[in-house]
């Protein structure tokens, strides 16, 4: 058994936590315990016993309100005889610096996303760094009280002041304002980066080592932090330098008021109902379903496959006749990136097909079948959907085709709401339907497009699924017979608009979005957010004769994309042309490390494209003409510095995200850019590893997989900002605590074979069925990403982007 000593993360509700704990691992060779700001601890003496060191993290607020910084307080007010290291980083450094004397406040511009360069004494934790490149995420920053000089020479800032005398300056940032943007020529010259306590080993650093875009010296900082503190480890506590893998949870418990202890991952310890503890893979309460339906040689996939030939979706959707029913179609065939829009998937929903349906705060999850409704206690599943759904799916595996994108499962949405619900923000159900809905798909097509093929298929999941065959060979007779017939492909078709169909448009005024953009940029100022992603909501009434089915086949040449989608579920009714996958996860394969070991393991990859930046093709100029922007000029635009940090601060937020539940994680693609029909986006893309063992044992429900992915990371970030948590709290506020409903959540399948792929709700339509006069009532979401480089014309402009995407469809300009 190896041994390591214990390090203590104390979070401060932020959303860059994981990539710190991440960082202390693999730099240090330490396990790390997190525990929330807030958590009751009664003797505290005690309970950091099991420590070798503190790490005090990140974090929205201010270091003067105790809500903000909690267990911080107490961390620098420890008895001389029980001090051990201690490092803050942002949040923590304020604390630090304003504990030994030193004043906080607002900087004139605040700075989010933003990698400097900052100048080192080459002493103590710098030692032979004289300059790193890091990145900050901070509003506030440390003032000395003789904090005045400009000049690098003066030798003064380099020393504990009077007033000071304990707080000894390590690191500045001189970067003034060469290569800046020039708003932060408001800035002062010298901005304070790091420091130490004269005599305890306490130090702070104000940037982020742990970002993406911080340079490797700048990690080094966290190597050198901690080969001092076990040099002062070995002088003064060296009992704590010795610790089994396992500290013993069991007595380190009762200490604790509120608190789930964990021993596994990185050894989160969680405040209860908070964030890390509303959805967790360990419980044994989560069960397989008694109800279960299968035995060992179910379910099995009956198919047919047949060429493409003339087929379309549209118009295979018609020979169906699809579209007067439920269904869900994921729609690639307009829009085909490498690597994306490989498939197009059509789910028939069906009266007997299964539903699961849930509503924010209820304690109970509907599972509908045939006329049928059963409600399901969730206490029975730790009080959480997911693990419901969890449960659910381990009833349905299949081993075969494992290449097919999709063989059946489940298929449908999560609401902005939902996602809320899951990181402990209050917030009122979506009016008109679930929060989330999910169909069991058993009648699918699936249309490859990289293979130009057909595959009808029927997931026979017990031996009373006598139609299996027929309904297969029936419908691909009727696909075969179609795709011969040469008829117009009805992707050539001259797309129309539904202009004299339109009632009554309600666009967001211009005067409300820009007061909602000073709004953002007050609370980021003021350290409560770092990025902070503003929506708003279109409403247009539309007469009760027009078609959604045509109204989408239009859509989707008007603005191809490739995670289009076609939902008809329940009260729900989804245009979507989303360019934004949210995540998907491969199934489970041999890892190729584990290939020589004794121990074989499995993984499987999760991937996140967030698309943050945004450069509209078609630019009006003052004298009223238009230019087209081309890729090298978008590719320009955005290179700046307010386009990159937007991007950057969701990539960071991402890899926290998928760290709470993944081993290995990494950016494979960095501010890539990508071109639609309109626009011109900034896209990255994150992945992350799971693993499990194939040591002999047999599967059970709570193994680790891409559903816990799923769950992690609700919201998706790219329409939250960060810390996630705080921006949602902030945002339901300045939003006028309007559900965004659908818009903003998630839309997608989980299928048996193990894979699963969701996009955005983005750049879509939607409406609820209602009995009242609302019933043709139709939103549109659009908004954008404020960060304290933002203007209050850009971002107005920019949200009219990304709201005509979709608006003309009505003739709208």
């Amino acid at each position: 058994m190896s041994l390591k000593p214990r390090i203590l993360f104390l979070d401060a509700y932020d959303s860059f936590s994981n990539n710190i704990i991440a960082l202390l691992e693999a730099q240090c060779n330490v396990h790390v315990t997190k525990v929330y700001i807030d958590a009751v601890i009664p003797d505290l003496d005690d309970f950091l016993t099991a420590f070798a060191a503190i790490v005090c993290g990140p974090g929205p607020g201010h270091p003067t309100r105790l809500k903000d910084v909690g267990l911080f307080k107490d961390v620098w007010a420890l008895p001389a005889d029980n001090i051990i290291p201690v490092l803050g980083i942002c949040l923590g450094f304020q604390s630090l610096a304003h504990e030994l004397g030193a004043a906080v406040v607002c900087l004139p511009q605040p700075r989010h996303g933003i990698r400097t360069c900052v100048t080192t004494s080459s002493t103590s934790i710098f030692k032979d760094l004289s300059e790193i490149h890091a990145v900050q995420y901070h509003s506030l920053h440390a003032v000395l009280p003789e904090d005045t000089g400009t000049d690098l020479a003066e030798t003064r800032l380099w020393k504990p002041s009077m007033l000071c005398p304990d707080l000894q300056p390590l690191a500045w940032d001189f970067s003034g304002q060469a290569g800046m943007d020039p708003k932060f020529q408001k800035n002062p010259h010298a901005i304070l980066m790091a420091i130490k306590h004269k005599d305890k080993p306490f130090y702070g650093l104000q940037f982020h080592p742990e970002s993406i875009c911080s340079d490797h010296s700048a990690q080094l900082v966290v190597a050198n932090w901690w080969r001092s503190s076990l040099e002062w480890l070995s002088c003064n506590r060296p009992t704590r330098l010795v610790h089994e893998d396992t500290v013993n949870l069991d007595r380190m418990r009762p200490l604790v008021h509120d608190i789930n202890l964990e021993s596994g991952g990185n050894g989160q310890m969680t405040r209860s109902g908070s964030p890390a503890s509303t959805w967790s893979s360990t419980s044994s309460a989560m069960t397989p379903d008694s109800s279960r339906e299968t035995h060992e040689d179910y379910p099995k996939l009956v198919s047919a496959t047949l060429p493409i030939g003339a087929l379309t979706i549209p118009s295979i959707c018609n020979a169906l006749d699809l579209s007067r029913h439920e269904c869900i179609i994921l729609d690639s065939e307009m829009r085909q990136l490498p690597q994306l829009g490989v498939s197009s998937i059509i789910g028939m929903v069906l009266p007997q097909t299964k539903k699961i349906t849930y509503s924010v705060g209820a304690k109970k999850v509907k599972l509908q079948h045939g006329g049928k409704e059963e409600l399901v206690d969730l206490n029975d599943y730790e009080g959480n959907i997911f693990s419901y759904i969890k449960a659910f799916m381990f009833n349905y595996k299949i081993d075969t085709n494992a290449k097919r994108a999709f063989c059946g499962g489940l298929m449908g949405y999560i609401t902005y709401e939902a996602g809320l619900e899951s990181i402990g923000v209050p917030s009122p159900a979506s009016s008109g339907g679930p929060d989330i809905c999910f169909a069991f798909v058993k009648h699918s097509i699936l249309i490859d497009h990289k293979q130009h093929t057909v595959h009808v298929q029927f997931l026979q999941v017990h031996e009373h699924d006598y139609d299996a065959d027929s309904w297969v060979t029936k419908t691909a007779s009727i696909l075969d017979d179609l795709s011969k017939q040469n008829v117009k492909c009805s992707l050539d078709i001259q797309p129309r608009t539904f202009s004299q169909a339109t009632k009554r448009r309600t666009p967001p005024t211009e005067s409300e979005y820009k007061a909602k953009i000073a709004h953002c940029q007050e609370e980021i100022g003021a350290g409560n957010s770092y990025e902070l992603c503003l929506t708003d909501q279109t409403s247009i009434s539309l007469g009760d004769d027009i078609s959604s089915w045509d109204m989408f086949v239009n859509l989707r040449q008007l603005n191809p994309a490739p995670f289009a989608a076609y939902v008809r579920l329940g009260p729900l009714t989804l245009l979507s042309t989303s360019p934004e996958r949210f995540m998907n996860w491969s199934r489970f394969q041999m890892s190729s490390h584990g290939l020589d070991s004794s121990e074989l393991e499995l993984f499987s990859t999760c991937q996140f494209r967030p698309i943050k930046g945004t450069v509209r093709k078609d630019q009006v100029g003052p004298d009223g003409t238009v230019h087209r922007v081309t890729r090298l000029e978008a590719t320009e635009i955005l290179k700046t510095q307010k386009e990159q940090a937007e991007n950057l601060m969701i990539v960071d937020l991402i890899r926290h995200d998928l760290y709470g539940v993944c081993r290995d994680v990494c950016v494979e693609g960095l501010m890539v850019v990508e071109e639609y029909e309109s626009v011109f986006q900034l896209v990255s893309v994150i992945e992350g590893k799971l693993y499990k063992s194939t040591h002999f044992t047999p599967p059970t429900p709570d193994e680790t997989s891409g559903i816990d992915c799923l769950a992690a990371s609700l919201p998706p970030g790219s329409m939250t900002g960060a810390p996630k948590r705080r921006s949602c709290q902030l945002l339901r506020e300045i939003e006028n605590e309007k559900p965004r409903s659908v818009y903003s959540g998630v839309l997608g399948y989980m299928c048996v074979s193990g894979k699963g792929d969701f996009s955005v709700v983005i750049r879509s339509l939607y409406k609820w069925d209602s009995p009242g006069p609302d019933h043709s009532i139709w939103k549109i979401g659009a908004g954008g990403a404020i960060t304290t480089l933002s203007t209050e014309e850009d971002e107005w402009e920019e949200m009219l982007t990304k709201l005509q995407s979709t608006y003309r469809l009505f003739g709208s300009k």
